[in-house]
């Protein structure tokens, strides 16, 4: 890896090993706190083994009827959101589902109520990279909605040729890796306006900081599905579950496809979401960890001369890189200072100038190792 060459975040690990500093990984939206146990729940419900019956059959790739209830209650208890049972399901980890969807919507979309030519993904201009990865797999094309100064999308500067092509719009409100808020309402708007299926990436909504979460699912069903993740909201990524939610007639077949495919969660997995996500204490603890692990970096990366606005939302502060130039930036702090972060280029072209750090754990323990960050002035020559 080399500050002008492709990043991989593997050699990254290995510079940063080599740097004769512990490696301090803030790469990835990955608290580092141990996942929810049994004592983390209110009231107490540690969850059961699933039972031989369970294991010996294949479960329901749309979830099982507990979890689809519970998730239906969970959007409803926190979103303030009615969403019947059957607009919902599962699946293994929104990641997989986001990689994968559009090969599913290209083959809704040869029905005659999509008519043809919808060939282009629209995805933000700086995003999430399993969303042109997913269009790439399918054999779409991308389109980068354009975004204003402050990293927010403006549909109104899409032409209109590339309107009538689209297929669907990602939208990920808080963003990754700005960490901007998006009204998700007028994006729900326009795309029901244009015909353009809204996927909303709902991943980091509880780590809202400027106002309570949202959906998309606020203003009606209709043309929008919403993805979430328990990876975020209660620090379990390796239970590998998640859940999306919607258009009703749009998660039927994507359920019907889906389970012909053999995308399904495991059993146990799909029980023990369903009781993390009954429970409301264990994710509070960890929304209040992230807001000030959050605040705590911004802060101190400000401190230290790396600009980065506070985020309305994310686990993430998105920092201006030194010289303009965060590939490089993020190879010397790897090989100096054994700290891994992602060039702002891996989230799409507009993020060159920038890189992106995780506010992932407190900072008492990596004070020192940000300290080594701080640039180094511009020598002065004499004459």
């Amino acid at each position: 890896m080399s500050g002008a060459g492709p990043w991989s975040r593997e050699e990254a690990l290995t510079l940063a090993a080599a740097s004769g500093h512990r490696p301090v990984d803030l790469s990835l939206g990955v608290p580092g706190d141990p996942p929810p146990g049994p004592r983390d729940f209110h009231p107490a419900e540690p969850p059961r083994h699933p039972g031989e019956g369970a294991v010996a059959a294949y479960p329901p790739s749309a979830g099982t009827q507990q979890l689809r209830d519970v998730i239906a209650g969970y959007l409803g208890r926190r979103y303030a959101v009615a969403v019947p049972p059957e607009a919902v399901a599962a699946c293994v980890g929104s990641k997989e589902f986001i990689s994968t969807l559009p090969l599913f919507l290209r083959d809704l979309a040869r029905g005659p109520a999509r008519g043809t030519g919808r060939d282009t993904v629209l995805i933000p201009a700086l995003c999430y990279p399993s969303y042109e990865y997913g269009a790439r797999l399918a054999g779409l094309r991308i389109h980068r909605v354009p975004v204003d100064e402050a990293f927010r999308m403006r549909l109104d500067r899409l032409a209109p040729d590339v309107v009538r092509r689209a297929l669907c719009l990602w939208v990920n409100s808080p963003a990754n890796p700005t960490g901007i808020v998006e009204d998700l309402d007028s994006v729900a708007d326009w795309g029901r306006a244009h015909d353009v299926l809204v996927l909303s990436d709902e991943a980091y909504a509880e780590a809202t900081w400027c106002h309570e979460p949202r959906t998309v699912l606020r203003g009606g069903l209709a043309g929008v599905l919403a993805v979430h993740s328990l990876s975020k909201r209660s620090n379990a990524p390796g239970l590998r579950v998640g859940f999306y939610a919607g258009d009703p007639s749009l998660v039927a077949g994507l359920v019907r496809r889906r389970r012909q495919a053999g995308l399904m969660a495991a059993a146990a997995s799909q029980q023990l979401a369903a009781v993390l996500l009954v429970d409301d204490r264990h994710a509070a603890q960890q929304r209040s960890r992230n807001a000030r692990r959050v605040s705590d970096l911004v802060d101190r990366l400000n401190a230290l001369g790396l600009p980065c606005a506070t985020p309305e939302g994310g686990l993430f502060a998105w920092v201006s890189a030194p010289d303009g130039d965060g590939r490089a930036f993020a190879h010397r702090a790897a090989a100096h200072a054994g700290v891994v972060m992602t060039p702002g280029s891996e989230y799409g072209p507009d993020g060159d100038g920038h890189v992106r750090i995780a506010a992932v754990h407190d900072l008492a323990p990596i004070a020192s190792r940000l300290e080594l960050l701080r640039p180094v002035p511009a020598r002065v020559s004499k004459r």
